[in-house]
């Protein structure tokens, strides 16, 4: 049957429906509950219906299979009615003032999903009626006269229920949002500090959660998490299926983070204990290359010794790795891993790293940071997305003096106030080391047989956290465990040993003013 004929047919048998019911049931209410529920399966069911002589035995036969799934319902439990008459209230919760279930009324109304809280709402708190709702809400009167039925059928099955919030109602949890890939981190403005969507996909991390059940869990009203649902959503970090959310990222949680951190810990003393072994073997020969700041302390030299085998064995562990060969894309069309960590610390990691190739603005310079937390002196934000100060650094790296305009020279006292530059012997001078082509290649062959060693450590740390972490990772997430942990290595083979060399009072952070240690200059 088509649409037209299925409404003109809904439209005659209703009454006739109505009196059916009538027959079947206690009171009014339920005669009206269960005719819509017989109506909104013949709605269903009649696109199918070949014959329309067929139409009324057909009907009957529907009518009747409603009437006892519904009447095996009621009797498996007990009923907690809503008053007859609470359309016919001035106002819906005056009309349980008296009654002993105005509590669950309420409460279950918290947790009434959007479409069918805002017809309830419109209908029996403020008297619309059913032709004011659909213009209201854009919908059909029939659609509008479902939704209260159905809203009603909700909240007698929610009052009957016994609710027991979830333990993130009294302690939240709290995650950071890890980002390793291209652009800006999207998804940390996304969480920042908000306690509500970190925990939104906290609960549906093992969970498989409906909106009220989410709302539950967290011990948030749904109202006022809609939103935010939305929200983590569209950026990518829930996936829907059906009516029901769970979280698209892996988390690192403490328990996970204790077991791998166990794991790894020989490792990274290995790596320690070889970046010191190299630097006391190596450290005249780093200087014989003769790059700008080639003298600089004893303390600034074993900095940028240790961070170039750090990071290059991280990205040559990577590259075995193929982690970057078939990066996933997010929402927003970056190629980037995201993942969360439960209850981190930002300090703890230490370290954050990125390169900037001047190419990018037309200039001939890289500029390779790998920002150490603890120490304001040297971050990469400084230069990101700033093509004006990457090229007169260039300028100061090759010893060119600036413009003498005023739009230059309020970037080199910028850069001055900041670390980055100084004036000596009425020249400005750069405070991050200085490379050639040359004098780069030679340091990375100078380098290469420990940042192997390091790297083969890299990987076979990597081996070890997947087993760890797949253990605690849900089976949907389960496929992005290997690659997340060829990432997450970055703090577990980069940041702890230079902690662990950093404890020790190996290296340390009393720098020399015009020396930035873990920062350094290629210059094409």
């Amino acid at each position: 049957m088509k649409k037209h004929e299925i409404d003109e047919k809904i439209a005659e048998i209703s009454k006739s429906v109505l009196s059916y019911c009538m027959s079947r049931t206690k009171n009014q209410y339920d005669a009206e509950d269960l005719s819509q529920d017989i109506l909104l399966e013949l709605t269903r069911s009649l696109t199918n219906l070949r014959d329309d002589k067929a139409f009324y035995g057909f009907m009957w036969t529907v009518a009747d299979n409603v009437y006892r799934r519904w009447y095996k319902k009621k009797m498996s439990r007990m009923e907690s009615e809503i008053p007859e008459n609470l359309a016919d209230a001035e106002n819906a919760f005056d009309a349980l003032e008296e009654n002993e279930d105005i509590y669950l009324m309420r409460r279950e109304l918290a947790f009434l999903a959007g479409k069918y809280r805002k017809a309830t709402v419109l209908y029996y708190m403020e008297n619309r009626s059913c032709a004011e709702i659909s213009e209201i809400l854009d919908i059909s009167e029939n659609m509008v006269k479902y939704l209260l039925f159905k809203a009603r059928k909700i909240l007698k099955e929610g009052m009957i229920m016994t609710r027991n919030y979830g333990e993130q109602s009294y302690n939240p949890k709290k995650l950071n949002i890890l980002y390793m890939g291209e652009g800006p981190n999207r998804f940390s403005e996304i969480l920042d500090t908000n306690l509500i969507r970190m925990n939104i996909i906290w609960a549906c991390y093992n969970d498989s959660l409906r909106e009220e059940e989410i709302a539950l869990q967290i011990g948030i009203s749904l109202p006022y998490i809609e939103n935010d649902i939305a929200t983590l959503t569209g950026a990518g970090l829930l996936m829907r299926e059906g009516g029901r959310y769970r979280t698209n990222i892996v988390i690192f949680t403490e328990e996970a983070r204790a077991e791998m951190n166990a794991k790894a810990e020989a490792v990274q003393t290995e790596i320690a204990e070889k970046i010191k072994a190299f630097i006391a073997e190596n450290i005249e020969k780093v200087r014989e290359i003769g790059f700008f700041g080639s003298d600089m302390s004893e303390n600034s030299i074993r900095w940028l010794i240790s961070v170039m085998l750090l990071k290059e064995a991280y990205g040559e562990a990577q590259e075995k790795l193929a982690v970057w060969e078939n990066p996933p894309k997010t929402a927003f069309g970056e190629e980037a891993y995201v993942y969360a960590e439960e209850n981190r610390n930002p300090i703890e990691a230490r370290f954050n790293t990125c390169t900037i190739d001047g190419g990018w603005f037309c200039s001939d310079i890289i500029m390779k940071f790998m920002d150490w937390l603890p120490n304001k002196n040297g971050h990469h934000s400084d230069f990101y997305n700033k093509p004006n100060f990457v090229r007169v650094y260039e300028k100061l790296a090759r010893g060119i003096a600036p413009e003498n305009n005023e739009f230059e020279m309020q970037i080199v006292a910028e850069l001055i106030k900041r670390g980055y530059a100084y004036k000596s012997d009425g020249k400005i001078c750069v405070s991050m080391p200085v490379f050639t082509k040359a004098q780069h290649r030679k340091m990375i062959e100078l380098l290469l047989p420990v940042v192997q060693e390091i790297s083969a450590l890299d990987i076979k740390t990597v081996d070890e956290i997947e087993a760890v972490l797949k253990n605690h990772t849900p089976t949907h997430l389960k496929k992005q465990v290997r690659n997340i942990c060829a990432i997450s290595i970055f703090d577990t083979c980069v940041g702890v040993p230079a902690k662990m060399l950093h404890n020790e009072g190996y290296l340390s952070d009393d720098w020399h003013t015009h020396e930035i240690a873990t920062s350094y200059v290629i210059l094409k």
